[in-house]
């Protein structure tokens, strides 16, 4: 280690990890039958696969939905997001073997645009700790927040971009728990 870089670990060990990052993404394509990634503003300490799935009959590829919620710093707004992401077909033939060095990827299927796109943004009161969708209607989602209430929202009463002012506005607050946590589940 050089003194320069005992001067800065933080920036040493962000450099090894990108490095590693490079060297997992170019190694993908012999490890993995598809790797789909996207960088988010945030962080999601919460990810589910919403199960509607579109398939045009044209095209070679699915659109699928994902419930993400943000982690951000103490003073930034946070999200219940939902995102679209388009996916090859099961019998689309990918292309592994071409590697583009100017985006550092490997391959494709057809569909040049970004894989995941944010589709709707909900103002949420602190951070996202779990997000699931209800098995007998899609559209109502709960979250587990900090504050130890759970919020229920149904998705599709709110507009697509989450308002300016910040206000949480879910459609049910359910009161009793009495710290945070992780574990959110509706049952079947």
């Amino acid at each position: 280690m050089t003194k320069d870089d005992e001067d800065y670990p933080d920036e040493v060990e962000f450099r090894l990890v990108n490095e590693e990052y490079k060297i997992w993404k170019k190694n993908t394509p012999f490890l993995y039958d598809l790797v789909v990634t996207h960088a988010l503003e945030w962080p999601s300490l919460t990810v589910e696969w919403l199960p509607d799935r579109e398939i045009s009959q044209d095209k070679d590829y699915s659109t699928q939905q994902l419930l993400l919620g943000t982690h951000t710093s103490e003073n930034e707004q946070n999200y219940l997001m939902r995102a679209s992401v388009t996916l090859p077909l099961e019998d689309t033939e990918l292309d592994s073997r071409q590697y583009d060095e100017d985006r550092e990827e490997s391959g494709g299927f057809g569909v040049s645009a970004g894989k995941v796109n944010v589709v709707q943004q909900i103002n949420h009161e602190g951070e996202v700790n779990r997000a699931r969708y209800m098995p007998q209607n899609h559209s109502l989602v709960a979250t587990k927040t900090v504050s130890a209430e759970v919020y229920v929202f149904d998705y599709s009463r709110h507009p697509s971009k989450a308002p300016a002012d910040g206000q949480c506005n879910p459609d049910l607050r359910l009161k009793g728990h009495k710290r945070e946590g992780y574990g959110l589940a509706w049952s079947p």
